[in-house]
């Protein structure tokens, strides 16, 4: 917000200021009113008691008598104006104060970034897969430092889905769990480096991808695997996504799938497209798999689906791979122009405490 939301342009209770106006006319004008009696009243008593000179009765001047009545005036002149300015500055105070209470406001005008996605991580972590998972959870963890606001989960799967964290904004979360995952990983991406893990590093892996692989002679169910995202998603239920926030699911396989599906990965698109649910996918595997026939259905049955479909062999670094995520949906920054009604009392706030100041200072000094 600028520095001219200090200045309110409007009211959000204005008829609190009228409530409040009123109120005050009906006190004036019953205090003219009884001024008005107790003065007439007083005159009455004055004539009843003949408190009158008699017109014939000698009147004496001093210099001393001069002095008195010019001191006297002098007072009086003062006395009159810190009262009419005491009168001003509780005026002045009580009217700022009526318009306080009237809630002054001031309408916020800014671009944000939208806060309203939901962003799952779908992860194949079967051992075709494996290997490239690191390089997809460091562009995962680099695209995670360009969100504001939006929520995001990790689900991983196999034959089986688990819930590595679901939605959340909590950055500090999600940070946590990517890097302990990117550390994991680096420990599979070769044959060499799985001999030399310690029975510590290897129980590790083991708990992580705990719950993957339930399903026996089953391996890398693409289409389940995807269901299951949904499914961790609000979206999920169709009277519920039309309330819900934009959802995606950035999908990360080789789609090699081993074992009888519940859901073809076609099946599992139409269920997202049914609950509005946009599918992004990152295809890991080798140099030589990227042209496979396995790789071009996905491409096609993604982009059918009006998903992006990136090919992560095509990228050299991770820098790469994340200014490719961020082309697609899932990785866009949406921007809304937004406006909000918030309060700002400050400058009314600051004519209150100053008025009063003035009243009590004035009212200091007449008492004096």
């Amino acid at each position: 917000m600028s520095v001219f939301g200090f200045f309110p342009t409007r009211l959000i209770w204005p008829f609190a200021l009228g409530v409040i106006c009123v109120c005050a006319l009906i006190v004036i004008a019953a205090a003219i009113l009884v001024l008005r009696y107790i003065s007439a009243q007083q005159r009455k008593q004055r004539r009843s008691k003949g408190i009158h000179k008699a017109g014939n009765e000698a009147v004496s001047f001093s210099l001393e008598t001069d002095l008195r009545n010019e001191t006297a005036q002098r007072y009086a002149r003062t006395y009159k104006r810190f009262s009419v300015a005491a009168i001003i500055s509780l005026v002045v105070a009580a009217i700022a104060g009526a318009v306080l209470v009237a809630r002054p406001a001031v309408v916020n005008k800014q671009n944000a970034q939208s806060s309203s996605r939901d962003i799952m991580l779908c992860l194949d972590v079967s051992g075709s897969a494996l290997a490239y998972d690191r390089q997809i959870i460091g562009a995962y963890s680099s695209l995670v430092n360009s969100l504001h606001g939006e929520r995001i989960g990790l689900n991983i799967f196999n034959s089986t889905s688990k819930t590595v964290f679901p939605l959340t904004d909590d950055y500090s979360v999600v940070t946590n769990q990517l890097n302990y995952a990117y550390t994991l990983l680096s420990r599979v991406q070769s044959q060499k480096a799985i001999d030399a893990m310690s029975d510590k590093q290897y129980q590790e892996i083991n708990d992580w991808l705990s719950g993957t692989q339930n399903i026996e002679n089953s391996t890398s169910l693409i289409g389940d695997g995807l269901a299951s995202c949904i499914a961790s998603l609000p979206q999920y239920s169709s009277t519920a996504s039309r309330k819900a926030h934009d959802a995606t699911i950035v999908l990360a396989t080789d789609n090699v799938p081993s074992g009888k599906q519940t859901f073809t990965l076609s099946q599992a698109l139409d269920i997202a497209h049914t609950s509005h649910i946009n599918v992004d996918a990152l295809y890991v595997g080798t140099d030589q798999t990227s042209k496979s026939q396995a790789a071009q259905d996905m491409k096609t049955t993604i982009e059918k689906h009006g998903g992006s479909y990136v090919d992560l062999n095509s990228n050299d670094t991770v820098q790469d791979i994340v200014r490719d995520i961020s082309t697609t949906k899932s990785g866009a920054e949406d921007h809304d122009d937004t406006s909000d009604l918030i309060d700002a009392p400050a400058l009314v706030a600051l004519i209150v405490a100053i008025a009063y100041m003035l009243f009590i200072l004035v009212a200091g000094r007449i008492r004096r």
